[in-house]
């Protein structure tokens, strides 16, 4: 009696078992790169919505105030609607003012100062989606309004602004300095203010 050779089967299973796994493989590292690029394209795209947004932020807050006159002479900074300037303050950043008597804005000043760029620009530059844009509006504006001059001292109920200075100025008025709390960046232009004459 003749014996019948059974063929073994391992090796066609071998070779559908390596085909299962490399299978396996490319959909699991396609997969993947297709997340990464779903990512990526959806980052795209928050950034592209939020573009128009963050510059009609920036040009409003840009449009509020104008560029404090600088005497080429000198490098004195001048505040003309207030009659006031500021001696050569020796610093890179263009100096801007909105004067306000009450009604302008909701600020009270007489005058608000603040710097170009305004501080707190770089974090809506950095925002990655529209939740982060607005996140790091509140301290751009607070930035924006800047260091307040007053004639008058705020009410104690405000929580708003910390009083840094007074000022006594050669024309007998005294000015008192007020800074957002919002905008600790600030501190470095209200210790300018100290400096400030009338004229």
């Amino acid at each position: 009696m003749a014996t019948k050779k059974i063929k073994s089967k391992t090796p066609y299973t071998s070779k559908k078992s390596v085909l299962l796994i490399i299978a396996v493989l490319i959909v699991l590292v396609g997969g993947y790169f297709a997340v990464g690029w779903v990512q990526a394209y959806n980052s795209a795209a928050d950034q592209a919505n939020i573009v128009s947004i963050r510059e009609l932020i920036i040009n409003a807050v840009r449009g509020l105030k104008k560029d404090a006159p600088i005497d080429p002479k000198t490098g004195d900074v001048y505040f003309p609607e207030a009659r006031l300037y500021l001696p050569n303050p020796d610093t890179p950043q263009t100096l801007t003012y909105l004067n306000d008597a009450g009604d302008g804005s909701d600020s009270k000043s007489e005058i608000s100062v603040s710097t170009y760029p305004v501080f707190g620009t770089a974090n809506l530059y950095e925002a990655r989606n529209i939740k982060q844009l607005f996140d790091a509006v509140p301290k751009f504006q607070a930035c924006a309004r800047g260091v307040k001059l007053v004639y008058k001292q705020f009410p104690s109920s405000d929580t708003t602004n910390v009083l840094q200075r007074t000022v006594h100025l050669n024309n007998g008025k005294t000015l008192y300095v007020y800074q957002e709390k919002n905008c600790p960046e600030l501190g470095n232009l209200s210790i300018m203010m100290k400096n400030l004459k009338s004229y």
